[in-house]
């Protein structure tokens, strides 16, 4: 009994020692959102202190605006030979995102996906330097947007838009806005110029970024 009982104690201290933990990182292929349509890519890596884990399933869970309830299974993986993976789902509203190790469960931080209207912009000359700027959007059929349409002008040779026009953005039918304004182009722009709009969140849609605001004179475009 003296002899046996040090190795049973050296066999539960073993058992006792925790593995290593499984680590998952996850990020955004772009953290500034993607507009409606468009799929939200998530990449990332699990690692066990350190070592990339290959062959190891993962799973992308979300919380679709406003964030409440269970999390969902929006798409799932295999880690590669080096431990990445990457995990692509398009949403149709702002989500809160994790990715989740399916062997010991692991979880990434979570990360909130924003979703934008879809949007195209153009214009049509008009008589006398004027000019009819349209902006129509695309989204899902129960959202209501309410925030106006800014569009700002500036002369081509300059990186800067004045702002020259807020307008309704008006519902032409379930999930379609459009929002136009006539502007007058000065003629010192010589004929040539910039355009850019801004359409700020509205409340309770769940599209875009609340915290992103639009510029109040001159926008800077690129």
């Amino acid at each position: 009994m003296l002899r046996t009982a040090p190795l049973a104690v050296a066999l539960v201290l073993a058992l006792a020692v925790p593995a290593d933990a499984a680590e998952v990182a996850a990020r955004l292929d772009v953290p500034g959102g993607v507009r409606y349509g468009a799929e939200t890519v998530v990449t990332g890596a699990v690692t066990e202190a350190g070592v990339p884990v290959p062959g190891r399933p993962v799973v992308l869970e979300g919380r679709r605006f406003p964030f409440a309830g269970d999390w969902q299974l929006l798409a799932s993986g295999v880690t590669g030979a080096d431990g990445s993976y990457e995990l692509a789902r398009e949403l149709d509203r702002n989500h809160e995102l994790r990715v989740r190790e399916a062997v010991a469960s692991a979880v990434s931080p979570t990360l909130k996906a924003y979703v934008f209207p879809s949007f195209r912009l153009g214009f049509q000359e008009l008589p006398a330097g004027a000019i009819r700027i349209t902006q129509t959007y695309q989204v899902p059929r129960d959202v209501r947007l309410r925030a106006r349409t800014r569009f700002y002008v500036g002369p081509q040779s300059r990186r800067r838009a004045r702002l020259r026009a807020v307008v309704p953005t008006r519902r032409v039918r379930p999930g379609r806005y459009r929002a136009v304004a006539r502007i007058r182009i000065p003629a010192s722009y010589g004929g040539r110029f910039r355009y850019v709009s801004c359409f700020a969140y509205t409340p309770g849609s769940g599209m875009g970024n609340p915290s992103r605001r639009c510029p109040r004179k001159t926008f800077r475009v690129r």
